[in-house]
């Protein structure tokens, strides 16, 4: 930041100006005014924006204020509060010009209103004469109006006389500095979207807090430590914001005094650790990396109360330290701010020159590094709505938090967002936005899903095999836009415009021309660093959507593709390269951990060139923030969010400004659940929108069952369930008559069914046990045709036979089977002698005999590697899987769940 000269005085106030005093009792009194005295010199003023750290101070706090407060150049308002019984100063905040309307933000964090340029400066004075230092900064300042901030037992009358010299006065005190900031917080406006509270007796806690409480325009309220004051009780029930933030842990503030506040504002939280290092360090986590941060003392602090108003004014946080060395918590803060720039506020009695060469040593290197911010997360499959009951496994999340939803995901997203600058972070996906969705996108050809990921600010996304599963035509326009072929505009004045976001596809090639489908790599500038996304699907997708929808395509290895990718990009210049892609691992631990990474992202991971920096991964729905060292040993980052935008990957990607590439061994990675704390309402919006559309539809009731019929494929895809056999028998029932295939034997895939039937679910105003429209579209969502063709009893064994390959993502998938036919499956044999005692209709199946059999194209076109399906012969096209789901319902009311008998599941032969 540049210097600014000093401001010339505007004016001198006369004689017989008057001083407004506002006392306790609300009474003004005047005063005379005294004459204003010479101008002293001015103040040298200094903050810092380099490789060095810079030193604000003066010979005592007095003046080391005076020089802070220059750094606001022309102002109208100046608060004044005493430099010895200082806590007033910490609630001296001035009310924005106009209200903050943003909402809180989850996770502790609130909504940066001031992002600096405002505020006004505090001065500190001795409580019955001004210092030199102070009268010449108001000198040089010239403000309009001077705010006395305290009562007269902190600054005396004769102090308010003398400043009256330099502007008019006015004074805000009460009977103690709790009656103080509550005089001071009636200045704000009533509903505000925060207010921030400080215990008045311990305080250094709330010296940071004054900082953050400026930087949002929000008035800092003060508590003692074990009980709410009555003041400032009343002060919170008159302000009624719609969040509290107390700051400090509970030796500053108990939990008492924090639930005395949440009786008055129930979204009260608390950013505190287990010191004033650790608080003002928790604090700084809402502010951008790559800030200029100010350093105080925590200890004599005095230095460190007009810091909070210079901090404000910066937009920029307040570290504390110890005199005489840096706490590990504010290092590790410096560490994750990686600052621009750090100014220390006071002399070498307040902070030692020992801090500020530790702080020198590493201010280089800090100087260098550029932080990006990645947001990512995958499989959002069309998931708008929060779900009643959505969380993640008890391993994942034993505090069983409620997740998801476009409106806090976007809550979400945007209260991350607060700690980058916007021209270094960016949000990304891995892939399996669209496809597989619930009835409200599912219904739209997901163009709700893509809608409301333009609204949420996705940059780019790897495709994941979904994208593919009405093939590429479909994926191209979802990309580009344009009205559905078939079903047309679904808004005729509003037409489908397309993604914002660009899905890259490096290893989906045309057959004819060649070329990849879509864009495969993306160059993007973050913080003056360009840095290279390279996205991808899995090799195996043709194996998991309706391979006649992908003939044109050519799917090649993730490896391979990678790697080509990173050394064109390298040719280019870029040297930061991530790689997003939809193919992942699991690992049995907490959504931010990684205990024991498995499945075939390791082995990509560790085939990947060392060039490239991190990778994005998806398709398992599993959490996790892995290190994958690279083929040199080096730190790598593989990261996964969970599914149905549920959980949010925050990264901090280091850059070198001298290299251009990432600093590996500073990368950070951090799962963040999207907790329903603050609903966007645009999102809300959109939902609304498509809601509108969806009920007449949706609300038809189809059918009805008598219990709960359950077997989504939510759940293991390797096991019988009873909706599994249900949805076999309706293919049956499809396909039987001679003139519609004449089927005898029906498959279908578990991980084609996603949801279940329950009796008490109502998704409209249905009775219980009826099922409507959108309840049989989320079972059925994929749009998928039914078939039937001829198979031979052996080739029907071979296709069970296929319901175990270990070198597939999931090794097991079940067949559910219709009524009929019947095996016995032993899961410990080895591939391809699993299956027997095949038996249908009462007899065993001829393996040398012909049978006709119905399934989804999907199937039949070998997807989930069940390629002997395509040894079929004599193909006959049926319904759409939908419209035969509903007509099964129909013609079969009062369903009851069909019996798990169908397989025998062969235990294990007992050890010896």
């Amino acid at each position: 930041m540049t210097p600014v000269l000093a401001r010339l005085r505007r004016g001198t106030i006369g004689a017989t100006a008057a001083v407004a005093l506002i006392v306790p009792l609300g009474l003004v009194v005047a005063q005379p005014a005294m004459a204003a005295p010479e101008p002293p010199p001015p103040v040298q003023k200094l903050i810092a924006d380099g490789e060095s750290a810079v030193r604000i101070s003066g010979p005592d706090r007095y003046e080391t204020a005076a020089r802070m407060s220059l750094e606001f150049g022309e102002t109208d308002v100046v608060h004044v509060a005493s430099g010895a019984a200082f806590p007033d100063a910490l609630s001296a905040q001035l009310p924005p010009s106009s209200a903050p309307t943003e909402d809180v933000l989850p996770g502790g964090l609130w909504p940066a209103s001031h992002v600096g340029g405002g505020g006004a400066p505090t001065l500190l004075t001795r409580r019955d004469s001004l210092p030199p230092a102070t009268a010449a900064a108001l000198w040089t300042l010239a403000p309009t109006t001077i705010r006395i901030i305290g009562g007269e037992a902190a600054v005396s009358a004769s102090v308010a006389r003398q400043l009256s010299g330099y502007g008019t006065v006015e004074r805000i005190g009460g009977a103690d500095r709790y009656e103080t900031s509550a005089l001071v917080a009636a200045e704000f406006p009533t509903n505000l979207p925060i207010v921030f509270v400080a215990t008045g007796e311990a305080f250094p806690d709330a010296l940071a807090g004054s900082a953050a409480a400026a930087r949002a325009q929000a008035p800092i309220l003060l508590t003692r430590s074990t009980t709410l004051p009555a003041v400032t009780a009343a002060a919170l029930e008159s302000l009624a914001p719609r969040s509290v933030v107390v700051l400090g842990g509970t030796g500053a503030v108990s939990d008492a005094v924090l639930a005395a506040i949440a009786a008055i504002v129930p979204h009260t939280t608390r950013i505190g650790g287990a010191d004033r290092y650790e608080t003002a360090a928790a604090i700084a986590r809402a502010y951008e990396r790559d800030t200029s941060p100010l350093l105080a003392t925590g200890q004599t602090f005095p230095d460190a109360l007009a810091g909070g108003a210079l901090a404000g004014h910066l937009g920029a946080p307040l570290l504390l330290t110890q005199t005489g060395s840096l706490p590990a918590a504010t290092t590790a803060t410096l560490e994750r701010l990686s600052p621009q720039g750090i100014s220390i506020l006071g002399g070498t009695g307040a902070v030692s020159q020992a801090v500020q060469n530790a702080v020198n040593a590493q201010q280089p290197r800090w100087f260098d590094e550029t932080v990006a911010q990645i947001l990512s997360f995958n499989d959002y499959h069309g998931h708008l709505e929060a779900v009643d009951g959505a969380v993640l496994t008890p391993a994942q999340d034993p505090d069983q938090n409620l997740v998801g939803g476009v409106e806090y995901l976007s809550t979400t997203l945007a209260g991350l967002r607060t700690t980058s600058y916007a021209d270094r972070t960016i949000t990304v996906a891995a892939g399996d936005l669209i496809g597989g969705s619930p009835f409200l996108s599912g219904l739209f050809q997901d163009e709700p899903s893509v809608e409301s990921l333009n609204h949420i600010g996705l940059d780019v996304s790897s495709v994941g095999n979904h994208e593919f599963d009405e093939g590429t035509e479909e994926l191209l326009r979802m990309q580009n836009g344009g009205c559905h072929p078939e079903k047309g505009c679904f808004f005729p004045d509003e037409p489908y415009a397309g993604a914002d976001f660009s899905w890259l596809a490096a290893n989906v090639v045309n057959r004819a021309g060649g070329g990849t489908l879509l864009p495969g790599t993306s160059v993007r500038d973050l913080g003056g660093i360009q840095v290279g996304f390279i996205g991808m699907t899995l090799e195996a997708t043709p194996t998991l959507v309706a391979p006649g929808g992908v003939t044109s395509v050519e799917f090649l290895d993730e490896i391979d593709t990678a790697n080509a990718a990173a050394v064109e990009l390298q040719a280019a210049g870029v040297e930061a390269i991530v790689v997003l892609l939809h193919e992942g691992g699991s690992q049995p631990g907490s959504y931010n951990g990684c205990d024991g990474i498995s499945g075939p992202i390791v082995a990509i991971a560790e085939g990947l060139d060392p060039a490239i920096d991190m990778m994005v991964t998806g398709h398992t729905h599993m959490p996790y923030i892995c290190n994958v060292p690279d083929p040199d040993g080096n730190s790598r980052y593989v990261t996964s969010a969970n599914q149905y935008g549920r959980v949010v990957t925050d990264t901090s990607l280091v850059l070198s400004q001298s290299t251009g590439d990432v600093v590996r061994d500073r990368v950070t990675s951090e799962n963040n659940l999207v907790l329903r704390a603050a609903a966007d309402p645009g999102a809300t919006a959109i939902i609304d929108k498509w809601s509108a559309l969806s009920d007449v539809v949706g609300g038809e009731v189809v059918g009805t069952i008598a219990e709960d019929i359950t077997g989504d494929s939510s759940g293991d895809r390797g096991i019988e369930t009873p909706l599994g056999n249900l949805v076999a028998d309706a293919l049956l029932a499809g396909t039987s008559a001679p003139e519609d295939g004449g089927a005898q034997i029906s498959f279908m895939n578990i991980g084609g069914i996603r949801a279940n039937l329950q009796f008490g679910a109502q998704s409209h105003s249905e009775q219980p046990g009826e099922i409507t429209y959108a309840e049989a579209f989320a079972v059925a969502p994929f749009g998928s045709i039914l078939v039937t063709l001829d198979l031979t009893g052996q080739q029907i064994k071979d296709v069970l036979e296929q319901q175990y390959i270990p070198t597939r993502g999931r090794q097991f998938l079940h067949l559910a089977t219709s009524g009929g036919l019947t095996y016995s499956w032993d899961k410990s044999a080895p591939q391809g002698q699993q299956i027997s005692d095949l038996v249908f209709n009462g007899a065993p199946l001829d393996l040398a005999a012909t049978y006709r059999v119905s399934t989804l194209n999907f199937l039949a076109e070998g997807g989930d590697s069940f390629t002997a399906f395509t040894d079929g012969t004599n193909l006959v096209g049926g319904p759409e899987d939908l419209a035969n789901l509903v007509a099964f319902f129909a013609a079969n009311p009062g369903l009851a769940a069909p019996a798990t008998d169908r397989v025998n599941e062969v235990a294990p032969a007992p050890v010896p």
